[in-house]
């Protein structure tokens, strides 16, 4: 078996539901179709089912909205989901060479530096979370209704109350309908690192997976705007998913992660 790194662990202990079958999927990939399309609440589009020849994973193309198509990967049973790269012995992305193959064109990641994305992400529309002196930031790009970026909040939550870290937010909305509004509705707010907060606080765990944020009957069309071209950035970059975190480390370069940091005490050490 060749030797793996797994970059941004999706999901973990996730049972398919049972329904009549994805359309574009084999009976053996059945399993880790269905648990795709629950964790998304039937939002993903299954564009594509394939054998990696490693292990028991298989391979999905899956669209899971407009401008984001991305490479998963799902055990033979469906009870385990990855994203991310898949690095072999030599150092080659294989999702990169899945990503080629099986996504639409217009959906291929683009490949920027660690140090043009540090670049590139402070000229978004973003918020301060924490202590605006804290000696260590990270910034974050997150969608409201992600159960993850909810995760990696939580796990980040005891150093931002101690003002070691601080976060820099890139608000964006594309996992669900309601992902735009919640996002418009606290970009809106007259403070949207304590709405964000209060999303965060009333998260609703799976199998719902919902922010608590109760989106405004009427949001400035600015601030719908506004996370509009956050999305629109997030596709440019090539980010297909969220979590998505970007730092300096303690020589002032620029590193990313694509998914919550798996040792929270590790990544938080290694900021710089």
């Amino acid at each position: 078996m060749r030797t793996m790194v797994w970059a941004g662990l999706l999901a973990a202990g996730v049972s398919g539901t049972a329904m009549a079958g994805v359309p574009n999927v084999g009976k053996d990939f059945q399993p880790g179709a269905e648990a795709i399309i629950a964790m998304s609440h039937g939002h993903a589009q299954i564009l594509k089912a394939f054998h990696t020849g490693v292990a028991d994973m298989d391979g999905y193309a899956v669209q899971l909205a407009p401008g984001h198509a991305m490479i998963m990967y799902a055990s033979a049973d469906g009870k385990y989901l990855f994203m991310g790269g898949m690095f072999n012995q030599k150092g080659t992305n294989e999702s990169m060479k899945y990503a080629h193959e099986y996504l639409p064109s217009a959906d291929l990641p683009k490949v920027f530096s660690p140090a043009a994305m540090g670049a590139a992400i402070q000229k978004t529309a973003h918020f301060l979370i924490g202590n605006p002196k804290a000696p260590k930031t990270v910034w974050m790009v997150a969608d409201p209704n992600c159960v993850f970026c909810h995760l990696t909040y939580e796990h980040l939550l005891p150093y931002l109350k101690k003002g070691a870290v601080r976060i820099e937010l890139v608000p964006v909305g594309y996992l669900k309908p309601s992902s735009m509004p919640k996002a418009g509705t606290i970009l809106a707010s007259k403070d949207p690192a304590k709405a964000w907060a209060y999303d965060e606080k009333h998260y609703i765990m799976p199998p719902t997976e919902e922010g608590g944020t109760v989106p405004l009957k009427h949001i400035p069309q600015s601030d719908i705007r506004t996370i509009q071209a956050n999305n629109t950035w997030m596709n440019q970059h090539g980010i297909g998913g969220t979590p998505y975190l970007i730092y300096q480390g303690p020589k002032h370069q620029w590193h990313v992660v694509n998914g919550m940091p798996s040792d929270m005490a590790s990544f938080v050490a290694g900021l710089g």
